[in-house]
């Protein structure tokens, strides 16, 4: 299992800083310089594993968690300098820092359902007719179809919360699209649906946790439009 000790976590450029031997009597001596491939704990024989990279060869360290010198946990900064993060790659994906792998190309669309639905029967499947049409920038469709939805009749308990948060959801699989509109229809029009929510609470005590989930998914664009400021 992958993990973090200290400072340290897979992809990391890193140098010795002072000389140390490992748990298998390895010398490592300070100026050495890697990139971690994998960090792991064994449990069984109770060690923390250090792979890393060194020009062409891949080596394994081994740091006994029992032990009170050397690196350890606790003590990997002594031991350890950061250099840089390195991109390891995914095919059809590119790295946005502080956020993880975004994929190159726009989510798959559905088909679009040529008549309106009007079945609350049929939720999951308007949502879906949402996404296409917004995602094909039919913006006044998509609005046209919600709406209708939302007001059906027979829309199934807590519709407006599930709508919200399904096109809140959608919108961050288009953040870092070159082309933001879809994005940011679907941000306002999520966003939107929570305000509405929000509004329907029918006492103090429930407007109040209604409140702490809006909020929510207000921080958590507030914090991806900052990323996506930096990144396109």
């Amino acid at each position: 299992m992958a993990c973090s000790v200290d400072h340290l976590s897979v992809h990391q450029r890193v140098r010795v800083l002072q000389d140390f031997t490992d748990a298998r009597a390895a010398v490592h001596r300070a100026g050495e310089e890697g990139v971690i491939l994998a960090l792991e704990l064994d449990y069984a024989t109770r060690e923390i594993l250090l792979q890393w990279q060194r020009e062409a060869a891949r080596e394994t360290l081994y740091f006994s968690l029992t032990s009170r010198t050397g690196p350890g946990n606790g003590r990997m900064k002594e031991y350890f300098a950061l250099d840089a993060y390195v991109d390891p790659g995914r095919p059809g994906h590119r790295f946005i820092p502080n956020y993880g792998y975004v994929p190159l190309d726009p989510p798959e669309l559905p088909p679009v359902s040529p008549t309106l639905i009007h079945s609350g029967n049929r939720f999951a499947e308007a949502l879906h007719r949402v996404h296409a049409l917004a995602g094909r920038r039919c913006f006044d469709e998509a609005e046209e179809q919600l709406r209708t939805i939302l007001n059906a009749a027979d829309r199934p308990v807590g519709s407006e919360y599930h709508a919200a948060g399904c096109l809140c959801a959608l919108a961050k699989k288009y953040a870092f699209a070159p082309d933001a509109t879809v994005y940011q229809w679907l941000e306002q029009t999520g966003l939107r649906l929570w305000y509405g929510w929000g509004a329907g609470a029918t006492s103090g005590g429930e407007g109040a946790c209604r409140a702490t989930e809006i909020r929510a998914a207000e921080a958590a664009f507030e914090d991806l439009d900052r990323i996506r400021a930096w990144n396109l």
